[in-house]
């Protein structure tokens, strides 16, 4: 059996990107920090890049800005690529089959008072966004 499931809450970090992947779907991308507090004195920050697919990736380029609270639940997924000086090259990154905002309008972060509130928004929830990324899916449950 194999699992892989990732879920976080953090503020993106900047506005999402949009481009047109190599098979003609919208893709964005951005990234979220979210804290670690092992103790009030020992505070960090991991910083994480989700990727969306078709309507989720829709869904974030229209609604999502820089300083929003976001959940994000997806999977894990590595990228491996030769560089132009011949060194392998790793990345991760989420691919996320659900954004959901978690801070209201009225409470949300300087910059982003134009975002409707988040009972305003339309849920995405694709689960399984790009099929072709999936080797092996089939949950025997």
């Amino acid at each position: 059996m194999n699992y892989n499931k990732v879920i976080l809450v953090g503020r993106i970090t900047q506005d999402p990107q949009m481009r047109t992947g190599n098979s003609g779907n919208e893709v964005v991308t951005f990234s979220i920090a979210v804290n670690r507090n092992y103790s009030k004195e020992d505070k960090q920050t991991d910083f994480f890049r989700i990727v969306c697919f078709g309507k989720n990736a829709e869904f974030v380029a229209s609604y999502i800005k820089k300083g929003r609270l976001l959940l994000v639940d997806g999977s894990l997924r590595n990228n491996s690529w030769t560089d132009k000086e011949g060194k392998q090259r790793v990345t991760t990154e989420i691919v996320a089959s659900k954004v959901q905002p978690l801070d209201k309008k009225n409470g949300a972060v300087e910059g982003t008072q134009d975002i409707p509130a988040e009972d305003q928004l339309p849920s995405i929830d694709e689960g399984n966004i790009d099929s072709s990324q999936d080797e092996d899916n089939d949950i025997p449950f």
